[in-house]
Formats: structure tokens, sequence, C-alpha cells
């Protein structure tokens, strides 16, 4: 709060100032000398611009931080328009205005403020407003860099605080999976063969920066069939679907998890009919659709999980202007997630 009303006063106090060097200066029309008995006399004549100039001041204040807001806003949603396109617009706009100010009369017996002066006002704030806007940009950026970095460091320093746990169950199911015969229980041995790679790809795969997303997938039906042993055959219906060739596309891993997660906790109940729907969508070459949709069987009271809400903030660090996100609460909970993973 203490930043915004600083960088506010800095505004005010650059406005008033230059105002007050535009409107003070800048009305010199012309100097006629005059020798009487050999004494110089310069005299000065100045127009009468006040309110043209405040006008045109005023104008260059609306150019400057719509022509700002453009910009920051194409790097918050990263817009197909190249972000020359915007200031571009704005600066056409901003002369024909100053043109129209320059052919106008508002003072009788007055002529109107030359094109020159007018045209020097609005490219001196324009050029301000570049400066701002991208001295701007690359303070927000380098600021959500390093959060980043925190984030990543922290995330790092907690794997290595809890990578004995996993270690150990993963010793501890190997061996428990050599004292069972495969022929003797096969559905146990299979179960503990899915438990084993799901544990491996924690272990193997969570400290990486990114994975191609077929290990996801994989990770995925390792972790489905593992919660189906819940249930009876039959009671949960999976739909599971892979569409499109470009399955070697890296993503960050274990970002899908909480989504299924999600839909086994508030979509399945024991004794009660299920169904689960989970799509990927591998069409284009640099994007990743992700679709699941499961009906509400439990009521999530909190609204969306909070699992959710930190993988919104996961995706807001890893993928900034990179992602949509999609939640639809009705009869069915719909989540839809796109990432460009250029």
């Amino acid at each position: 709060m203490k930043k915004n009303w600083i960088e506010a006063v800095i505004h005010i106090i650059f406005w008033v100032s230059t105002a007050w060097l535009i409107t003070s200066g800048f009305s010199v029309v012309s100097q006629d000398i005059e020798v009487i008995n050999g004494v110089e006399t310069v005299h000065t004549v100045k127009g009468n611009y006040l309110i043209y100039k405040l006008l045109c001041i005023v104008v260059s204040m609306i150019a400057f931080y719509m022509n700002a807001w453009l910009i920051f806003r194409w790097n918050r949603v990263r817009t197909g328009k190249s972000p020359v396109w915007y200031p571009a617009l704005v600066f056409m706009i901003l002369l024909i205005v100053m043109y129209v100010v320059t052919e106008v009369r508002l003072i009788p017996n007055a002529a109107p403020l030359p094109k020159e002066l007018a045209f020097g006002i609005a490219i001196f704030y324009f050029a301000l407003s570049i400066a701002y806007s991208l001295t701007k940009l690359l303070i927000y950026n380098n600021r959500r860099q390093q959060e980043l970095l925190v984030d990543k460091k922290q995330a790092e320093l907690t794997l290595l605080r809890n990578q004995l746990q996993p270690h150990f169950l993963f010793n501890a199911i190997n061996n428990l999976l050599s004292l069972v015969h495969p022929s003797d229980n096969p559905k146990l041995v299979n179960s503990f063969d899915r438990l084993s790679k799901l544990l491996r790809y924690v272990i193997e795969e969570s400290g990486t920066d990114k994975v191609p997303v077929t290990k996801e997938i994989e990770f995925l039906k390792n972790y489905i069939q593992l919660q189906l042993l819940r249930f009876n055959d039959g009671e949960v219906d999976i739909d599971f679907r892979v569409n499109g060739p470009y399955d070697a596309q890296q993503v960050e891993p274990g970002l899908f998890i909480v989504f299924v997660e999600n839909a086994f906790k508030y979509g399945t109940e024991p004794e009660k009919n299920a169904k689960i729907e989970i799509a990927f969508d591998l069409s284009e070459r640099n994007s990743i659709r992700f679709l699941i949709r499961n009906e509400v069987l439990m009521k999530n009271r909190d609204g969306v999980g909070t699992g959710i809400e930190a993988t919104r903030k996961r995706l807001d660090l890893i993928y900034p202007n990179a992602y949509q996100l999609s939640i639809t609460h009705a009869e069915d909970f719909i989540i839809e997630l796109t990432i460009n993973t250029v």
C-alpha cells in the first residue's frame, strides 16, 4: 500500500511539473528589436496558448495511461497481436486528436496552437509512456522470476526432507513383492507393481523440471488402477482417452494428479455407480488440453479444494500467461486445462 502511494505521488509531481514547464514556456511567437537613439529595445510577443496547451496535456495524459494499460494487458494475456500494435494504434489516435486541436479556435481572435508544438507535446509524453511501461514490465517480470525461483527452491527443500519416506516405502514394497508368487495372487502382484511404479515416478521424476506428457499419463493410469481396488468391479466407469500424435511434449511433473484425486474424492462412493471421464488432447504440437469430468456424489462444502487452488498457484508460477484453467460446477464437476508448452 505504501509503495502505491509513493508511486501515485510521483505521478502527480511529474504531471504538475511538466504541465507548468509547458504552459509557462513555449509561448514566444516573435521578438521585435527597436533601436531608439542608439538603444536597442527587445519586444517579445507571446501567444495566448494556455487553454490549448492544457488540452494537449490532458489528451496526452489519457494516451499515456491508455498505452501503458494496453501494454500491461498484453503482457498478462499474451494475445496473438504483436505488442507494437497497441502503442502504434494509440499514437495514431493521439496525433489525429492533436491535429484537430491545432485546427480549432477555442479563443476568439487568437490563432490555434502551432502544430509543431502540439505534436511535440504528444511525442514527449508518449515517449515517456513507452519508457514507463517497459520499465514497469521489466520490474514485474523480474519479480515473478524471483518468486518462481524461491518457490522452486522451497519445493526442492521439501522434496529433500521427504525423500527418505518414499525411498523406504519403495524398497519395502519391492521386498514384499518378492515374497508373493505371481501365480498365487496375480491381482496383488499387479497392485504392488503399480504402486512401485508410482513411487519410482515420484522419486525419480519429481526433482526434474519437465517430463514427457506420456510419463504423466502412465502415472495417472497406475494411480487410477490402484484407486479402483477400493471398489467392486464395474462400480466406477473410467473413460480415459488420449488423442493426438504429439505425446513427447514436456510438462511439469505431477501437474494433473490433483484433479484425478479430486474426482475420486468427490465423484465416487462405495456401493454407488460412478463415472469419471479423462481426456488428453495432444493434437497440437505445442499445446496440451486436459479434461476431467465427474459426477458430484460427495459435496465439498469448501467449494474448490485446497489442492486445486495450490495447483492454480503452481500454474501461475510455472506457466505465467501460458495456460487456461476452467472449472465448471453443475450436475457434473468439469475441469479443463490448456497449457502452452512452448
